[in-house]
This record gives C-alpha cells, structure tokens and sequence, in this order.
C-alpha cells in the first residue's frame, strides 16, 4: 500500500474507501453517505478526489489482498493495521468511526466483512482494549 502522512486527508478518506469497498461493491447509498458526511467537508474532501483515492486503493488492494474467493477481495489485517495506524488524532480516529458507522448503515444492510472492519478500528484505536467485539 502507498504511503500517505499520517493524519492527513488522504489517509482517512482511503480508510473511508476500505469501509465504502469492505462488502465487495460499490453502493451509491454508502457513498453518498460519505460524501454527504461533515468529515468530508471537514477534510476537504470532494467526489473528485475521493475517486481518485478509491482508485488508488484499488490499485493497491490487488496488490496486497487476501483472496477470500473468486470475487471478493479482503485487505490482509496486518495491513488494515498499517492503515488505521496512519490515523493518530483521537478525534480524527472518532470522526471516521462514526462516518465509516453511516457508510455501513447506508445501505440497510450490515456485513460481516463491514462490521470487521469497524470491529478492528475501535481495537486498534483502543476503544476496545481488551479486544472486545462490537454488539
């Protein structure tokens, strides 16, 4: 995966594209859930560069996944470590837990493979440090 400074726009918006992306596909719902959040203004964040972002990560995630089968991809979890790593503002960490929450909850419809993914950002960001899991 590329590198991006920690804490900054592109970090958080590729962790938004990891959870937009965590279920397999691209739902309109989830992104505009995204691109409606105040963290996207906040960080400045427009459909333009968000796309840029989330081909980016493409790119990388074929380089860097764990196949899961013929169809879906999943992002190793030493690697989603490194990712939520590049975030270390506690209030930066809250911002995108509750947007990456919305973007799941876009759709109707709560994955396995999203709720991992929220599941290891609360226990890598420390709300969870006994490792506990998400009800």
């Amino acid at each position: 995966m590329r590198h991006y400074e920690t804490d900054s726009s592109p970090a958080a918006a590729r962790l938004l594209a990891l959870t937009v992306l965590a279920d397999g596909g691209l739902d309109r719902n989830e992104l505009d859930a995204m691109m409606q959040a105040d963290l996207a203004r906040r960080l400045s964040i427009g459909r333009v560069e968000f796309e840029r972002i989330l081909r980016e990560y493409c790119d990388d995630l074929l380089l860097s996944a764990n196949y899961l089968d013929g169809v879906r991809l999943k992002v190793a979890d030493e690697v989603l470590d490194l990712l939520l790593e590049d975030i270390t503002d506690p209030a930066l960490q809250r911002a995108l837990l509750r947007t990456m929450q919305d973007i799941v909850s876009a759709d109707g419809v709560e994955t396995s493979a999203e709720v991992e993914v929220l599941a290891r950002a609360l226990q890598k960001w420390g709300a969870y440090p006994d490792g506990g899991a998400l009800n």
